[in-house]
């Protein structure tokens, strides 16, 4: 039982510390965006942006989508004619 509780609370420390690592590391990067672009004309100053096609949620909603149907089509590929052979 003490064996238990001490695996128990090793895998709870050691799953704080990389919670407590992966924010560190989340919030040590860089609040500026990589692909916007700034342009000062005059005393006026431009900043554009680009998106990438990826980053739209839709885009992941659809794919997760396809994937689900890729993945009951191949589980369910043989089911039909296993019960009409058995006959």
């Amino acid at each position: 039982m003490i064996r238990k509780t001490s695996n128990w609370m090793r895998a709870a420390w050691a799953s704080l510390g990389s919670l407590a690592l992966w924010a560190g590391i989340a919030l040590a990067q860089s609040t500026t965006d990589p692909n916007a672009s700034t342009t000062t004309s005059g005393s006026v100053t431009t900043t554009t942006t680009s998106e990438v096609w990826y980053g739209h949620w839709w885009v992941w909603a659809v794919g997760v989508a396809v994937f689900l149907i890729i993945v009951i089509a191949l589980t369910n590929r043989g089911s039909g004619s296993a019960s009409s052979s058995t006959r």
